[in-house]
């Protein structure tokens, strides 16, 4: 599983690498489309499109970035700067949720989604031939389907989930987070912190609203 991003919209990107694919990957790819036509880009969570290398076909998908960022929704989320962390053994997740909107209150198949990526990641394709692959998942925090999600209008939703930290290149550390209707499997907003900073150099700083799917 591999992340990809338009801008502040969070796209999720199966491709065909069982050497650096994780089980959580694994059940999401199979759980959006199953196995085929690899490799598909996925956006909002319920249209896609197929493509070879995502970085050289933005234009095939460039559409369904625009159509999902016009896409009204009921809720705001962030990523707290200070509680969004690589603070060993752990990354940890600060997660903000405010609905704006009473539809909320009847959602009952909602599930906030944690993705921890690393950035650039060298891969030996063959013998002697390196390749970095960029914003490779590295866990999903919580399970495949992330946690259940309660919202209600005027009521605040803030969490700090946490993962244990692996073999991992923590200056290349980032977050995707998404709120989802696993029902229909739409997201309804998304944010993304690109670098995770470490616990020592944000103390002091303050939380602040970050960009999403609007």
């Amino acid at each position: 599983m591999e992340l990809k991003y338009g801008d502040s919209l969070a796209v999720v990107y199966y491709f065909q690498n069982r050497a650096l694919e994780i089980p959580a990957g694994a059940g999401r790819g199979r759980w959006y489309y199953g196995y085929q036509q690899w490799p598909w880009a996925i956006f909002g969570g319920r249209s896609g499109a197929q493509v070879t290398d995502p970085d050289s076909f933005y234009s095939s998908y460039d559409a369904q970035i625009t159509r999902c960022r016009a896409d009204s929704t009921p809720i705001e989320m962030w990523l707290d700067s200070t509680g969004t962390v690589v603070a060993p053994p752990n990354v940890r997740v600060r997660v903000v949720v405010n609905p704006t909107d009473s539809v909320v209150n009847s959602m009952r198949n909602l599930a906030l989604v944690a993705v921890v990526y690393e950035d650039s990641v060298p891969y030996e394709q063959l013998p002697g031939d390196t390749v970095h692959v960029r914003f490779v998942a590295r866990a999903v925090v919580g399970d495949t389907w992330g946690i259940p999600l309660s919202l209600r209008l005027g009521q605040e939703f803030d969490t700090t989930l946490a993962v244990t930290l692996g073999q991992w290149r923590t200056g290349y550390l980032g977050v995707a987070a998404f709120v989802q209707d696993t029902a229909n499997k739409e997201v309804l907003q998304a944010v993304v912190r690109r670098r995770i900073a470490n616990s020592e150099t944000v103390k002091g700083q303050e939380a602040g609203p970050s960009g999403g799917v609007q």
